[in-house]
């Protein structure tokens, strides 16, 4: 079987070319401005935060268009280190952890907003010849 991988991610940041529905504006908020909302808002003194704890970053979108991007949150979102050092943010996630095995199932014969069924996909995988349809669980 040929292999191919299809990037389907798109960045999500202002891009001035869009059309204006699809715009995206994100406002950006540092771990430390969150580490004083947390408190503010649960009105808890810092000694009883996690040691070292610097709360998270949080890129609030305030508007994007529904088919504007994709994204996947990396480390960083979380905090600023994993396992004692700095937390990986989106440009350094490794490809490898976005892709997988994977097969191309066409419903291009289903008409918009009709569901795709198991019974569907049970009637395509039996037409196609894969050597592991077998183990594909419903």
């Amino acid at each position: 079987m040929k292999t191919n991988i299809i990037d389907l991610s798109k960045p999500i940041q202002y891009n001035a070319g869009d059309p204006w529905f699809m715009r995206v504006k994100i406002k950006h908020k540092p771990h430390r401005k969150s580490h004083w909302l947390i408190r503010l808002a649960l009105n808890l003194p810092f000694r009883l935060f996690p040691k070292n704890w610097t709360g998270w970053a949080d890129d609030t979108i305030k508007n994007m268009g529904l088919h504007a991007t994709t994204h996947i949150d990396a480390p960083w979102h979380y905090g600023p280190e994993v396992e004692g050092k700095p937390a990986k943010t989106i440009d350094q996630i490794p490809l490898e952890w976005c892709y997988g095995d994977g097969i191309v199932i066409d419903c291009s014969h289903k008409e918009d907003f009709v569901a795709i069924t198991v019974d569907d996909l049970k009637k395509i995988l039996i037409k196609m010849e894969l050597p592991s349809r077998k183990e594909i669980l419903f």
